[in-house]
């Protein structure tokens, strides 16, 4: 099995801006700074059950609701 993929999400302007700084003031590629977010959101069901949960209260088609 490959253990890497690429998936292509499309990121809010904002968040976009403030990962690429991030990763640039820590010497860091965006794509790692990224899926270590992602890694650590990931590790908390709870957190992350939370998070789905208001996503599917938000209306349809809204992308943006938090």
């Amino acid at each position: 099995m490959d253990k890497h993929r690429r998936t292509v999400i499309e990121v809010r302007a904002d968040l976009h801006k403030q990962i690429r700084k991030l990763a640039l003031l820590n010497d860091l590629r965006i794509y790692a700074l990224a899926n270590a977010i992602i890694e650590e959101t990931l590790k908390d069901p709870e957190k992350t059950n939370a998070l789905i949960k208001t996503l599917k209260r938000c209306s349809n088609n809204k992308l943006f609701c938090i």
